[in-house]
């Protein structure tokens, strides 16, 4: 029998491959001219540090295994086997000024989670639910719902908050054993940059 080897795997925000592109051209530009000012225009990104990790575990028929945004794992009906780490996923969200500012800002930024449907590898299926956050005043989060981070008194360049996310997983086993990578999609968007008023 082959053993459950899980974990996720987050889309981060934005073509990072296509970015770094265009700023390989934009340094080409401006050692061929000068003159030319290339404008570095404020930009928000959300980066996944680490996955969501669920280890290696054996079920019969079905179960599921927790792993909170701190990090605690709890199991129901499934058999805890020796193998890959368990942990939360990692995120950093960081706001980028570029060189449009000098001032002592107050960002708000709206990350939203995309609904994570049911994955499928053989005769396993897994289903992630349940999801949480350590970040301040959040704990339970759900598919969809707009979520609210506050960056205050931004006097950096870029300025930057980590998080973490922990869910459940319910597997359902027919026959054979899997690796289930189930994806996590999170979006950020700016809702307001003002001037700090501290």
């Amino acid at each position: 029998m082959r053993y459950l080897q899980i974990k996720s795997r987050h889309r981060r925000a934005g073509d990072y491959g296509r970015f770094r592109s265009i700023i390989a051209i934009a340094a080409m530009l401006a050692a061929a001219w000068p003159s030319i000012t290339v404008a570095n225009t404020p930009e928000v990104r959300i980066v996944a540090e680490s996955d969501l990790r669920f280890g290696t575990f054996m079920v019969f028929g079905s179960g599921s295994r927790t792993v909170s945004a701190s990090g605690l794992v709890t199991d129901n009906s499934i058999l805890a086997l020796e193998g890959n780490p368990t942990g939360p996923a990692r995120f950093t969200v960081s706001y980028d000024r570029g060189n449009e500012s000098i001032h002592v800002l107050d960002i708000e930024l709206e990350l939203v989670l995309s609904p994570v449907g049911m994955v499928q590898n053989d005769g396993v299926q897994g289903t992630l639910t349940a999801f949480q956050t350590d970040l301040a005043g959040m704990g339970v989060i759900t598919p969809g719902q707009p979520i609210r981070i506050r960056l205050r008194d931004c006097r950096e360049r870029v300025c930057s908050q980590s998080f973490h996310i922990g869910a459940r997983l319910e597997v359902t086993r027919q026959y054979g054993g899997a690796d289930l990578v189930v994806p996590i999609p999170v979006d950020v968007a700016v809702i307001s940059v003002e001037r700090s008023r501290r």
